[in-house]
C-alpha cells in the first residue's frame, strides 16, 4: 500500500516487511479522530512542531 507524506507529499518508503518508513500523526480524539502518514525527512524538520504543522497543513 503507498502511503504519501502529508506535509511535502512525496511517497513514503517502506522496509521489506512493507512497513513505512516515517509516522503516523493521530489528529483528534475518539471516533472523528484520523491518522495521516508524515516521512521521517519532515520529522526531523518540525521535531517540536509536527503536530502544529500537519494541524495547519489540514
Amino acid at each position: 500500500m503507498k502511503q504519501t507524506c502529508n506535509l511535502c507529499g512525496e511517497d513514503l518508503k517502506s522496509t521489506f516487511l512493507d512497513k513505512p518508513l516515517g509516522t503516523h500523526v493521530r489528529l483528534g480524539s475518539g471516533e472523528g479522530s484520523r491518522v495521516v502518514a508524515v516521512c521521517s525527512s519532515c520529522q526531523k524538520k518540525h521535531k517540536e512542531n509536527l503536530l502544529k504543522e500537519v494541524r495547519s497543513k489540514n
